[in-house]
């Protein structure tokens, strides 16, 4: 566990540090952002980040095997971090792409904007915006973790594709960060990948492509890629987990349905709410996701069953409800009422976090941190 937080707290220094330079995540793409010069270094940082992180993620079974100290505690502290890390990865490679979480022509005005490459991208026009493809590399990850964490709860084997979040995902998601640093974020808004394909073809005469030049940016090609993977994932699971399990994998996988659903919608109703606030929704839709994915975890450890009603939901349920009822709320109110859930959902997780692992502790009679120590409720006692 030790090793798992150390790997865990790499991410979350990054994470700050690219907050902080990055508050409203586009601010590494010029175009929107004029005021400062944000560091490429803090990408050289993210990127090290998760090879670290990926690389003691991997080390902590080992470790806990080798000493005897493997416990069910340590397979629900590792998945958790994982859960919670997987914010971290998309926001920090939200930043590292410059990508904008909404329109150009909010930050620019129509006349400026409608030439701005973000309107020329064929994904971003099939997707209904960058602000969508902001929204994928949000929850595509907690989708991704939600299936394998889900289909476990079921089998009891947690299958990993071959490529998969924990391995290939940081491996991809530092390499991003790394050609960022070198690069500059702005290479992702640039179509050279695809520019040069067509270039390369052409000269050999096959012109099929051409109208696709200096519409498809290399971010683009990153997010295609991963909606492969995601799709990859969904399909070689999904069915077979319902075949065998029927209404009750349905049930079980209900919450997550209303989680996305729900702040999806919010995010296509309030297209701007992205550029307002885009830490505070990151930091909510965390917490949601961590909670009823450990819970899920947890349930299948003590082999309880899992509720499929998680009423820390139901406010944003509520919203988004209203919402899709036309009701409309001023932007400031909006804002406010997201600051304050976040903050309430994460203090109740912490407290919520901390009564599961001391109880788990006590039920073992071990330490979560320490495996030098004797527990006063061990059996060995």
């Amino acid at each position: 566990n030790t090793i798992t937080s150390i790997g865990l707290c790499w991410m979350i220094s990054s994470y700050c540090i690219i907050w902080y330079f990055c508050p409203r995540l586009y601010e590494a793409n010029t175009d929107m952002n004029s005021e400062y010069v944000v560091p490429s270094a803090i990408f050289l940082l993210n990127g090290w980040a998760m090879l670290i992180y990926q690389t003691l993620d991997n080390m902590d079974g080992k470790q806990a095997r080798k000493t005897g100290s493997s416990s069910p505690l340590g397979l629900l502290f590792d998945h958790g971090c994982d859960a919670l890390n997987s914010i971290f990865g998309s926001a920090n490679w939200i930043a590292a792409m410059g990508l904008l979480p909404g329109s150009v022509n909010v930050l620019l005005g129509e006349e400026v904007g409608g030439a701005n490459v973000q309107h020329r991208s064929y994904l971003s026009e099939l997707l209904g915006g960058d602000v969508m493809i902001a929204t994928f590399i949000i929850f595509s990850p907690m989708l991704a973790f939600y299936i394998s964490t889900w289909e476990q709860y079921f089998t009891g084997k947690l299958v990993l594709p071959p490529f998969n979040g924990p391995s290939e995902g940081l491996l991809m998601g530092a390499s991003l960060s790394f050609i960022s640093y070198f690069y500059g974020p702005m290479f992702w808004q640039q179509t050279t990948w695809t520019d040069g394909i067509i270039a390369f073809l052409g000269d050999k005469g096959i012109q099929t492509f051409s109208a696709m030049e200096g519409r498809v940016r290399n971010l683009d090609i990153v997010v295609v890629s991963s909606i492969l993977a995601l799709v990859q994932e969904l399909l070689g699971k999904v069915p077979s987990v319902i075949r065998s399990y029927g209404k009750e994998a349905l049930r079980t996988l209900l919450p997550h349905i209303v989680f996305l659903i729900s702040s999806i919608w919010i995010i296509m109703a309030d297209s701007t709410i992205l550029l307002r606030i885009p830490r505070t929704l990151c930091h909510l839709f965390s917490g949601l996701f961590v909670e009823h994915t450990t819970q899920i975890m947890l349930d299948h450890m003590v082999e309880e069953k899992f509720s499929s009603f998680r009423w820390v939901m139901l406010p944003q349920v509520a919203l988004a409800v209203a919402m899709a009822a036309g009701m409309v709320f001023p932007n400031e109110s909006v804002d406010s009422f997201f600051i304050a859930y976040a903050i309430g959902l994460w203090v109740y997780l912490a407290v919520k976090i901390k009564v599961h692992v001391n109880e788990i502790c006590d039920v073992l009679g071990i330490w979560c941190f320490d495996i030098v120590s004797p527990h006063p409720k061990s059996k060995r006692d």
